[in-house]
C-alpha cells in the first residue's frame, strides 16, 4: 500500500479543518473483544459490568482506614481478553524480562487495528508513521517486582529488626534472601517495561513505524488527546499514517483503593449515566486503537473510512464544543449525536446536560435535536481509555448510520424529559436520518476530568464521493 502521496492538483485545507480519516480500529473492553462485539452490546443495551473477584473485591488495609470512601464492588473487567500471548507478537524474550503483560496487550491492540486497516504490522520496509499512546498505569508487574526486590524487602527487614532486636544478623539476612527468592527473578532489563515510553517504543518497532513514538497522559481526556495529536501530525505532514490508542490495564486492589479517594465510586452492581438515582461511577478496563490517514491518502488507497476527524479542543471548565465548531467552521446544530462524559455522578451528569441544553437552546418545531449518551454504563468508567471507548462508539454510529444507545436508566434526569429541550437521551437505537443531503452526519465525543474538558468532532464519509 502506498502512503502519503497527494495528487498534484490537490489544494491543501487549512490545518484546523483538513479532514483526517479513521481507516482502522480495534478494541478490547469488558465483554467486547473487538469493535463488532462492542456494537452488538450497544444495540442490545447490555452491560458487561460484573462483580469483582475475591482477590480485588476488598480495599487494602483496615476496614475503617478510609471510612468516608466508597469502594466499588463491581467493574467492567477484561478477564481473559487481557491475555495476549507473546509468541503471537514475536517479541524477543529479553525485551520483556520483567513480564509486564501490558506490553503484549497494547501491542495486540495496535496490530489488530493495523490489520483492520489492511496494513501489516511487520512490513518489509519501515512505514512513515507515528504512534501516540495513552498509557499511565499506577502500577505494573514490572515496577512492583522491582520495588519488591529493593524497597519492600528492605522495609520488611527494617520492621523485623525493630520487633526482634536480638536476632542474629545472618538469620535476618537469610530471611531477606528467602523473600527475594519468592519474587520473580529480575535481571538488568527488568525495569524497562515499567517505563511507558519504552513500551511505546517497543510497540512502534513491532508495527514497523519509523516515526516518533510518544506517550500521553491527560487522565480521562487521554483518548481525545491522543487522537487529536495523531491527526495534527498528519495535517502537518509529519507522517503518512498514525496509530493512536489509549489503554487502562486491569485494576489491582492497590489502584482501586487509591482511586476511591479521588473518584466517587458507586457500591451498586451496575449503573446508568444520566439516571437521577445514580450515586457514582463504576470502574472499567480495556483499550482501543485507531489507524489514521489524511483523507486524500485514504481515498487514493481505496480505504474503508469509519469517520472523519474534523476538529478538537481542550479547555478548563465546560466542554469546549463551541470552540470545536468554530475551528471546524461547521454549525453546532449540525451535530446530532454527543457521546458525553456521563460518569454516573449525579451533579456532574446534570451539569453536562445543562451545558448542552444551553448550547443548543430551546427546541422549536422542525428545529435540530441532539441525542446524548455514554458508553460507561456498558463498560464502566475506563479512565485513561474511557474517551477512546466513546470514540469507537461514535465512529461506528457514523459508519453504520445508526444512533447507538446507552444503557437505559430507570429514571432519567428530569431535565432530559422536558419537551422544550433540544437535548434528548439516546436510550434505544434509532436510525440516523438526515433530511439534508448537503449536511453530513456529525457526532461529538466529550471527556472531562480534574476541572478540564475536551471534545472532538467526527463526521461521516459521504456515501457518494465528489
Amino acid at each position: 500500500m502506498m502512503l502519503g502521496r497527494k495528487p498534484k492538483n490537490e489544494t491543501p485545507d487549512a490545518p484546523e479543518s483538513a479532514p483526517v480519516a479513521i481507516v482502522g480500529m480495534s478494541c478490547r473492553f469488558a465483554g467486547a473483544p473487538d469493535p463488532g462485539a462492542l456494537w452488538r452490546m450497544l444495540m442490545a443495551g447490555r452491560s458487561a459490568i460484573e462483580t469483582l473477584p475475591n482477590d480485588v473485591s476488598l480495599p487494602i488495609g483496615c476496614a475503617n482506614l478510609f471510612p468516608d470512601r466508597v469502594y466499588p464492588s463491581s467493574a467492567g473487567q477484561l478477564g481473559g481478553l487481557y491475555a495476549c500471548q507473546s509468541f503471537d507478537q514475536d517479541f524477543p524474550r529479553a525485551l520483556n524480562c520483567g513480564e509486564n503483560q501490558d506490553l503484549y496487550f497494547i501491542a495486540q491492540l495496535a496490530i489488530d487495528a493495523l490489520a483492520d486497516a489492511g496494513l501489516r504490522a511487520r512490513a518489509s520496509e519501515p512505514v512513515r508513521g507515528t504512534l501516540h499512546l495513552g498509557y499511565a498505569p499506577a502500577f505494573t508487574s514490572a515496577s512492583v517486582n522491582w520495588l519488591g526486590h529493593t524497597v519492600f524487602v528492605e522495609q520488611t527487614m527494617d520492621i523485623a529488626r525493630r520487633f526482634f532486636p536480638g536476632a542474629p544478623a545472618d538469620a535476618l539476612e537469610a530471611v531477606a534472601a528467602k523473600l527475594r527468592e519468592s519474587l520473580p527473578a529480575p535481571d538488568g532489563g527488568a525495569f524497562g517495561t515499567a517505563l511507558p515510553h519504552l513500551v511505546a517504543d517497543a510497540v512502534a518497532r513491532a508495527c514497523s513505524l519509523a516515526g516518533a513514538a510518544t506517550v500521553l497522559d491527560a487522565g480521562s481526556l487521554t483518548g481525545v488527546s491522543v487522537l487529536r495529536a495523531a491527526a495534527d501530525g498528519l495535517r502537518r505532514g509529519a507522517a503518512d499514517v498514525a496509530l493512536a490508542g489509549a489503554v487502562t490495564p486491569p485494576f489491582s486492589r492497590a489502584a482501586l483503593t487509591g482511586l476511591s479517594g479521588m473518584v466517587r465510586f458507586s457500591a451498586a452492581r451496575s449503573f446508568a449515566p444520566f439516571d437521577r438515582d445514580a450515586r457514582g461511577t463504576i470502574p472499567g478496563e480495556g483499550g482501543a486503537f485507531f489507524v489514521l490517514k489524511r483523507r486524500a491518502d485514504a481515498l487514493a488507497a481505496h480505504d474503508r473510512i469509519y469517520a472523519l476527524i474534523r476538529a478538537g479542543a481542550t479547555a478548563a471548565g465546560p466542554a469546549p464544543l463551541a470552540e470545536v465548531a468554530e475551528k471546524s467552521r461547521l454549525p453546532l446544530p449540525s451535530v446530532a449525536m454527543v457521546e458525553a462524559d456521563g460518569s454516573g455522578e449525579p451533579e456532574a451528569d446534570a451539569a453536562e446536560v445543562a451545558e448542552l441544553q444551553e448550547l443548543w437552546g430551546g427546541h422549536k418545531p422542525g428545529g435540530p435535536l441532539v441525542g446524548i449518551g455514554s458508553v460507561k454504563g456498558n463498560l464502566g468508567h475506563c479512565f485513561t481509555a474511557g474517551a477512546a471507548a466513546g470514540l469507537v462508539k461514535a465512529a461506528l454510529s457514523l459508519h453504520r448510520r445508526v444512533l447507538a444507545p446507552q444503557v437505559a436508566p430507570a429514571r432519567p434526569l428530569e431535565s432530559l424529559s422536558r419537551l422544550d429541550s433540544s437535548v434528548y437521551l439516546l436510550d434505544r437505537p434509532r436510525p440516523w436520518i438526515t433530511g439534508d443531503p448537503a449536511s453530513p452526519r456529525r457526532a461529538a465525543v466529550l471527556a472531562r476530568g480534574n476541572g478540564r474538558s475536551a471534545a472532538v468532532l467526527l463526521e461521516e464519509e459521504p456515501e457518494v464521493r465528489a
